[in-house]
């Protein structure tokens, strides 16, 4: 994983739901599997450098909120006057409302 460069404003929680995805495939493939799906993530996620609202809004789970999906992933973002900052990086198949409610 050193080396990556993640683009954009990424809170402390997606860069900590990063660091979880890639150490759960480190784990349980193998370090060409963690660094694959990083970079899936990452280079989907450049995306909204130029498309800031490409992403689908979301503002059933928190308002403002917008999604992007890495499958299985989905990459929540925000849209600032500074560019996207992405919130969380999160497997599609969690209960995201209960995700959302609790923070």
């Amino acid at each position: 994983m050193a080396g990556h460069k993640r683009p954009g404003l990424w809170s402390p929680e997606a860069r900590t739901d990063l660091f979880a995805i890639w150490s759960y495939y480190h784990e349980e493939a193998d370090e060409h599997t963690a660094d694959k799906i990083f970079r899936a993530i990452v280079e989907k996620s450049q995306m909204l450098e130029r498309h800031p609202f490409g992403g689908r809004p979301r503002d059933e789970l928190r308002a403002g909120l917008r999604s992007l999906l890495s499958d299985p992933y989905v990459i929540f973002y925000r849209i600032h006057s500074d560019g996207a900052e992405i919130v969380r990086v999160l497997h599609g198949r969690m209960d995201l409302d209960e995700v959302f409610r609790d923070e």
